[in-house]
């Protein structure tokens, strides 16, 4: 009897030492979290796919024309806001339109304003600018940069609407 109860002890006592650890580092968690959130958070904070930062300016032009040219064929510029909500952008996609952002300086995209819904071009610079925020949040939040190209592949977790914000930024920085 008093065997079980020693046994029974243990037991708890084990539960009980890895319990609190684990429940300790997961409130440290959701408080680094926390701070993310609320703080302005820059570009060069992000942290990319190693083989996206690592591509050559002329590569990391090509994929981003490819991803625009992409966009443009999906004719958002006529569709209705509704459809901008819609995730259908892959976090690879997204992950190199940012390195662009970062490193645009060498090439400028061959494009114009007029690719973009009225709805992204009505919003005021505060609210683009709130919109990046909350893109660089979510791609903190929710893109592992240590995954490989096929498994970001598989993340769909972009709505055009932020596509449409990133890229404006590109157009915008571009422009001066």
């Amino acid at each position: 009897m008093n065997m079980m109860f020693l046994l029974m002890g243990l037991v708890v006592l084990l539960i009980v030492v890895i319990l609190i650890p684990t429940s300790i580092s997961s409130k440290k968690n959701k408080k680094s979290n926390k701070n993310i959130t609320n703080s302005k958070i820059k570009i060069n904070d992000l942290i990319l796919p190693k083989k996206i930062e690592q591509m050559n300016s002329y590569s990391l032009f090509q994929a981003c024309k490819i991803i625009t040219d992409s966009y443009i064929a999906l004719d958002y510029v006529n569709k209705p806001v509704s459809v901008l909500d819609k995730m259908e952008w892959h976090s690879w996609q997204v992950s190199i339109l940012i390195q662009f952002l970062k490193v645009h300086k060498e090439f400028i995209l061959p494009y114009d304003v007029k690719i973009f819904n009225s709805m992204i071009l009505n919003l005021s610079n505060e609210l683009k600018e709130n919109e990046m925020q909350k893109i660089f949040r979510k791609y903190i939040n929710h893109v592992n940069a240590e995954k490989s190209r096929d498994e970001l592949s598989k993340e769909i977790l972009w709505t055009a609407r932020e596509v449409s914000i990133i890229l404006f930024n590109i157009l915008k920085n571009q422009k001066g």
